[in-house]
């Protein structure tokens, strides 16, 4: 099958995105007008699709300057369309569900919905793009005459504190504080608007209530999609993230049986990369759950590893080529694994980029010295990663710090001579490119040359020698008989 041209493949991709678009701002047109009695006016429903395609466009142009790959943009763009979506048809079919009800307050359980996707989008996306989506959808529901503009004002702020309330998300706790913190913000907004339309007391105290019932219904279906929309776009929360790192996950418990040493190593660099991340504004949960797994292929043949070797070397009796062989099979047979327990894409690739293309030097140099005529420019492929090179700031700092905690360890240098390896190590994959296909600025590759510095500095500090101690004896009594009680005799 022949492959397209790139002008070609660009232009299909563009059709794509554009179809994305019109499709999701048709749908959420559509969703907008259910409250409407039909049929409805052409031009209504030229104004409310036009109103649509602009908040798609706008969403679009913002989600091109993040910088993502063109498939990553595009997926994104489906999230946006699909929880909003969603949070439309939610919202009409309360309100209409509603019409003719006379109970007061009974119209801010339309909040749900809408805070559940400026939620949810958060939680995947991130809060910028939260804030945008939820300002469409208010805003739309508020043009379409769904919602009345005091709703709409109660809607948008709930939205924009649920973005925040949910990011970070890590452990349980952080959901009871979200949902805390989403209670308290309904109650104060719903108090607010009412008292500034002059609504009756009861009504407002039954507005409050109301609210309290969104802001848990907005909880529940956050909790739920997230589950849904990670397994349908193959993201990954940062809650997922943990719950990967537990010691019994399955994998992690094969590397802490079959390869201790590797298992080891991949804890000293987790704790390097998640220290470097931090500072440069890179994801510390991702870069530790990539770390623990970025070495699971040497599961299959931990002996050839010399982390988990405590006796003969098998190196010693093959070649180096193919030594380097079974070396740079363990990212491919890491690679296998992973997708075989359907771990999340970017762990896989993080197990996949994680040494790029460097070369394997130490069988490199032992080819180069055992060879009869030693050729290096043809040589060199053979004793290189597969690569692809790291794509990412986060599998970047993996790379780096893969690296560094493997050449500290064998230092015997004082913290001088350790920093200056460090800063070799990095300067070396720069300069090899290795850095080129990630978006790391030379300020960051400092500030992250710093971390790995305290971090090694910190866990190679001296310790107090303990004085060596008489071995325990028995007591004796006067006359030196270890058998008779001691008895000390008076002054």
């Amino acid at each position: 099958m022949a492959t397209p041209k790139p002008i070609q493949h660009l232009q299909s991709t563009s059709w794509g995105r554009w179809i994305v678009r019109i499709f999701g701002s048709l749908m959420v047109a559509a969703a907008i007008t259910l409250h409407l009695q039909w049929p409805i006016s052409p031009l209504v429903a030229l104004g409310l699709t036009c109103l649509s395609l602009a908040a798609g466009a706008m969403m679009a142009v913002h989600l091109r300057q993040s910088g993502l790959p063109a498939d990553e943009v595009r997926r994104d763009e489906l999230i946006v369309f699909a929880t909003s979506l969603v949070a439309i048809l939610g919202t009409q079919i309360i309100v209409t569900l509603l019409k003719g009800e006379t109970s007061p307050g009974l119209v801010y359980l339309s909040l749900g919905p809408i805070v559940a996707q400026a939620m949810l989008t958060s939680a995947l996306l991130g809060p910028n793009i939260a804030v945008i989506g939820v300002t469409v959808v208010s805003l739309l529901l508020g043009m379409s005459g769904a919602l009345a503009p005091d709703t709409v004002m109660a809607a948008w702020i709930a939205g924009v504190v649920g973005s925040h309330a949910v990011n970070p998300i890590k452990q349980r706790s952080d959901l009871l504080r979200a949902i805390g913190v989403q209670t308290i913000a309904h109650v104060i907004l719903v108090a607010a608007v009412s008292i500034s339309v002059s609504k009756p007391l009861l009504e407002i105290g039954w507005g409050i209530m109301w609210a309290s019932v969104a802001a848990l219904v907005a909880t529940s279906v956050f909790w739920l999609g997230l589950a849904v929309l990670e397994r349908l776009f193959g993201l990954v929360s940062d809650w997922s993230l943990l719950e990967l790192c537990s010691p019994e996950h399955p994998l992690l418990r094969d590397l802490t049986l079959r390869a201790p040493g590797t298992y080891a190593h991949s804890v000293a660099v987790a704790n390097l990369a998640e220290n470097a991340a931090r500072l440069v504004g890179a994801n510390p949960v991702l870069v530790r759950t990539m770390a623990y797994f970025h070495d699971i292929g040497k599961t299959l043949r931990p002996s050839y590893f010399v982390e988990n070797q405590t006796g003969d070397n098998p190196h010693d009796n093959m070649t180096p080529a193919l030594s380097a062989q079974v070396i740079r099979a363990h990212v491919g047979d890491g690679v296998e694994l992973a997708r075989k327990k359907r771990m999340p894409k970017i762990i896989v690739d993080a197990i996949q980029q994680h040494h790029g293309t460097t070369l394997i030097t130490y069988f490199y140099h032992r080819a180069l010295t055992t060879a009869t005529n030693p050729d290096s420019a043809s040589m060199e492929p053979f004793f290189r990663y597969d690569g692809p090179r790291p794509q990412t700031r986060e599998i970047a700092i993996l790379h780096l710090a893969d690296q560094v905690e493997a050449a500290t360890r064998t230092c015997h240098g004082g913290p001088e001579e350790c920093a200056q390896l460090i800063r070799d190590l990095i300067d070396r994959s720069r300069a090899e490119g290795q850095l080129a296909e990630c978006d790391l600025t030379f300020r960051e590759l400092s500030l992250i040359t710093d971390a790995f510095i305290n971090t090694v500095n910190a866990l190679r500090h001296e310790r107090v020698e303990y004085p060596e101690l008489p071995d325990p004896s028995p007591p004796v009594n006067q006359d030196g008989d270890p058998d008779e009680p001691y008895v000390q005799s008076s002054p």
